[in-house]
């Protein structure tokens, strides 16, 4: 790579981190981040604040839900609904993957992956694909700063350990099987 390239690369990361911080570093930490609705808008996200609060992915051609994700706070308060509203949709540029990333809030929160291919949704776990340690006292995979890649995205194993030091690691996922996405360390 020249070092005009690495320069561009570099930028680009800068302004995609202060973009997709999760929760953002400045103004309203419960702003929703990244788009709801599919590159080609055929699939939006909804929170649904009855209760059990939860997401929704649906079919903007029929409303039919395609899935289905109870909220980590699910009890329909007025803090729980600010938290669920400031989700994160991440979709990548064909619309065959979207993160569904919850608040950060301490830890808590959960990042979920689905892939999609002809009307049908498989969702997969941020866990399956990065455990979080036993050695950690909270943990949560978060998505920053997002797709840098039609198939690649980047997130962060944020961690406390039980001495209640926190440390964030960081890697890529990578789509380009949505049967077998495969993780690499950034290190």
């Amino acid at each position: 790579m020249n070092c005009g390239t690495t320069r561009m690369v570099i930028l680009w990361l800068i302004a995609a981190a202060a973009m997709a911080q999760n929760p953002p570093e400045n103004g309203d930490p419960y702003v929703s981040r990244g788009n709801p609705t599919s590159p080609n808008g055929k699939y939006t996200w909804i929170v649904r604040t009855d209760n059990p609060i939860r997401y929704e992915l649906v079919d903007t051609s029929d409303g039919k839900a395609l899935a289905v994700v109870k909220a980590s706070y699910p009890e329909n308060d007025m803090l729980n609904i600010q938290y669920a509203k400031a989700n994160g949709v991440f979709w990548n540029s064909d619309g065959t993957v979207v993160a569904l990333d919850e608040l950060n809030r301490r830890r808590a929160g959960r990042l979920y992956f689905f892939t999609l291919r002809n009307g049908t949704v498989h969702e997969i776990a941020s866990e399956s694909i990065i455990p979080i340690p036993e050695s950690a006292g909270e943990g949560r995979v978060v998505v920053d700063p997002g797709w840098v890649s039609p198939a690649r995205i980047r997130v962060r194993l944020a961690l406390k350990t039980r001495g209640g030091t926190f440390v964030s690691e960081y890697y890529l996922i990578d789509f380009t099987d949505l049967n077998q996405p495969k993780l690499q360390p950034i290190r």
